[in-house]
């Protein structure tokens, strides 16, 4: 019992951290749409016309999938929506690593040169591994709340 409780306040902590987290990225990255716009024009994975709504649409999802986890509103959906978006930076940089190109990137926070791609590469991973462990606690959680609670029946005392 003690364990389960140890559990779940482990994995609300990294629920809240990893909101705030992408809230704050998110909330950074608004100034600074152009340079998210310019990361996927520069990963040559679309055309450049692509890059601006794609950056906002990024932007944008990430601070609802942030609201989201914190909140605890929609959780599940929200872990899922952050699988994907984590899921989709990890391959716009291994594509990127893969094929030699150089980029710089408006992520988490800071606007840095990548120099390091297996760097960057594992934090990437660890945080798709944290969305993960949070689909994970979704559906724990959806599976403890869709059990149906027993009547009693005291008529015949």
């Amino acid at each position: 019992m003690r364990n389960c409780r140890a559990i779940d306040i482990l994995l609300n902590l990294l629920r809240v951290g990893l909101g705030i987290f992408f809230l704050v990225t998110g909330v950074l990255k608004i100034g600074e749409l152009g340079q998210t716009a310019d990361f996927l024009t520069r990963s040559d994975v679309l055309p450049e016309f692509f890059s601006l709504p794609l950056a906002s649409l990024g932007i944008a999802m990430e601070l609802v999938v942030a609201v989201c986890m914190i909140f605890r509103l929609s959780y599940r959906g929200a872990t899922i929506w952050g699988v994907v978006m984590t899921g989709v930076f990890l391959a716009l940089y291994a594509q990127a690593w893969t094929r030699g190109l150089s980029l710089s990137c408006n992520c988490m926070g800071s606007a840095h040169e990548i120099v390091n791609y297996p760097q960057d590469t594992g934090v990437r991973l660890l945080l798709l591994g944290a969305m993960l462990l949070l689909v994970w606690d979704s559906r724990r959680r959806a599976t403890f709340s869709a059990r149906k609670p027993r009547k009693l029946d005291f008529s015949d005392a």
